[in-house]
C-alpha cells in the first residue's frame, strides 16, 4: 500500500481523492489540525499544494514528513521561495503555472490541457521519465484546477498508471 499525504485546501483533496481511485493508494490530507497525529506516519510521497508560511509552527514536523519521504512534490507558484530543509537525498518534483516547475503547463485552451515535464525524473522502480508534453483533454463535467490535474498527471508518472488522455 502506497501513502501519500496532501498538504491541501480540503475541497482540492476531495477533488484528487476522486479522480484517484486506486486500492494500491491511500491518500491522506495533512491540515494544521492533523499534522501532530501525523507526523510519524512514513509517507511515500508528501503533496504540498498549500503556502508553507501558514505552518510556519509546524515546519520541523513537514521537514520531518519530508525527510522520511521519497518523494516531495511542492507548488513552486505557492511557494515562491523553499526554505524547507530537506537532509536526505529525495526525489523532489516541482510543480506549478511557473516556467522554472519541473512540471508545468505549457498551454491551456477551454477543454484542453498541454504538460510539460521539464526535467528527467525518476518513477517509483528508478527508470527515467524524459522530458516531453502530453495533451490531455478536459471533460465537460470536470471540476478539477489546474493545479490538480498536475498533481494527478505526476502521480500517474510516478506509480506507472497509465497515462490519461481525458480528465
Amino acid at each position: 500500500m502506497i501513502f501519500i499525504g496532501i498538504m491541501s485546501e480540503c475541497k482540492s483533496y476531495e477533488n484528487i481523492k476522486e479522480k484517484l481511485k486506486n486500492e494500491d493508494i491511500n491518500l491522506i490530507h495533512i491540515n494544521k489540525k492533523s499534522i501532530q497525529n501525523i507526523k510519524n506516519i512514513k509517507f511515500e510521497t508528501l503533496i504540498i499544494d498549500t503556502n508553507l508560511e501558514e505552518f510556519q509552527q509546524e515546519k520541523e514536523i513537514i521537514e520531518q514528513i519530508c525527510n522520511n519521504a521519497k518523494y516531495v512534490f511542492i507548488n513552486t507558484d505557492l511557494n515562491i521561495e523553499n526554505n524547507l530543509e530537506v537532509k536526505a537525498k529525495k526525489e523532489i518534483i516541482t510543480y506549478g503555472l511557473n516556467q522554472k516547475a519541473t512540471v508545468t503547463v505549457s498551454s491551456i485552451k477551454d477543454r484542453d490541457i498541454l504538460i510539460y515535464v521539464q526535467r528527467n525524473i525518476k518513477d517509483n522502480k528508478e527508470k527515467s521519465i524524459e522530458v516531453g508534453e502530453k495533451l490531455v483533454k478536459i471533460k465537460e463535467e470536470t471540476k478539477l484546477k489546474n493545479y490538480e490535474i498536475l498533481i494527478l498527471y505526476i502521480i500517474f508518472l510516478i506509480y506507472n498508471y497509465p497515462i490519461i488522455d481525458e480528465i
